[in-house]
């Protein structure tokens, strides 16, 4: 039975960390989850999509194939096909979003920018998200699915995936506490999620939860934050700093173990020892329902290197004159990504 009324984590809302990994309050999640509020979940009605679809003036044909995909049974695009039937802007976004075009995400920026409609803002917002998060930016991902978690429930049948990517996001940053939260929240909340993605969350929440007890888990995260930042070449005093404070933690965690191990006797070390390290990557879990990898690029980041010069600054331009504030950092970010990994 779905719950009308259940538990909704504050983590949900919760800002990201400016830098560096994880929010370093050391906060074990079972402690944050003392922030839960007990708040209504709205759910998508069929009914009030059509009438806001009549609404829009969309054509019978738009209102008749909806029905058809609802009665038939329907995925959780079905209202992204009805709102593409008819809002061409939106059409011509997701289009070149789907295609890897470079430009996709800046026209799916301008739709989430432009409208005030929290139908099409709910679609905008989730899939640029999604693209965000498919280009290897997690950041900007888990900033856009918690504003949906916020904001755009039950406009869609998207409620529970976003859930889901957002403690798929926190768990990339790493940000181990927001991602178990989170993902605890989206096995709580939305049981009637596709099999895929429950089953996976469940492996991952029990890969982070095996791992936040070992006293390699926060040197383990901080050693994921320099990977990612090296891998887009994003080198500096800080991330020589990150890596020399990472020597001297695995420094001193192995002179604990020896002096553990000498009181022991010389056996192996017993007791609070570190227990398994942590996932070596983010994949889908390989038993039943494994969809292969969770995110994946479409192509962004090889197209973008094949454009002209003039080509990449119009873009570029395009979101300093076209954009408000939080989205054109949210691209600008998004688009040094791109350009870092073509070089």
């Amino acid at each position: 039975m779905i719950r009308t009324v259940c538990t909704i984590l504050l983590l949900f809302a919760l800002p990201l960390p400016a830098q560096g990994a994880g929010d370093g309050s050391g906060t074990s999640p079972r402690a944050q989850e003392g922030k839960a509020v007990a708040k209504e979940t709205p759910r998508f009605r069929a009914e009030d999509f059509l009438a806001w679809l009549k609404k829009q003036k969309a054509s019978g044909e738009v209102l008749r194939v909806f029905e058809e995909d609802w009665k038939a049974g329907p995925d959780s695009r079905v209202t992204d096909r009805a709102i593409r039937a008819f809002h061409a802007p939106y059409r011509r976004a997701m289009a070149k979003v789907e295609d890897g075009e470079p430009k996709g995400v800046l026209l799916l920026a301008r739709v989430l920018a432009s409208t005030e409609d929290p139908w099409i803002r709910a679609h905008a917002r989730f899939f640029l998200a999604k693209a965000l998060l498919d280009e290897d930016d997690p950041e900007g991902a888990a900033s856009l699915f918690a504003e949906f978690i916020r904001e755009d429930r039950g406009r869609s049948l998207l409620d529970g995936e976003a859930a889901f990517y957002l403690g798929y996001s926190f768990s990339l940053i790493p940000d181990a506490a927001r991602a178990i939260a989170n993902l605890r929240a989206f096995l709580e909340l939305y049981g009637e999620a596709p099999e895929r993605y429950r089953a996976n969350a469940r492996q991952l929440l029990d890969e982070l939860e095996a791992q936040w007890d070992s006293p390699l888990h926060a040197i383990a995260d901080e050693m994921k934050y320099c990977e990612r930042k090296l891998r887009k070449e994003q080198t500096g005093k800080q991330v020589e700093t990150k890596q020399l404070e990472i020597v001297e933690k695995l420094t001193k965690l192995i002179k604990q173990l020896e002096e553990q191990e000498q009181q022991q006797g010389g056996g192996p070390p017993r007791g609070n020892g570190p227990s398994k390290g942590p996932a070596s990557n983010s994949q889908l879990s390989a038993g039943k329902g494994r969809v292969g990898q969770l995110h994946g690029s479409r192509g962004v980041k090889d197209k973008w290197g094949e454009m002209k010069d003039r080509d990449r600054e119009k873009i570029l331009n395009e979101i300093q004159a076209k954009l408000p504030e939080r989205y054109r950092v949210l691209l600008e970010n998004y688009y040094k990504k791109v350009n870092r990994s073509r070089r």
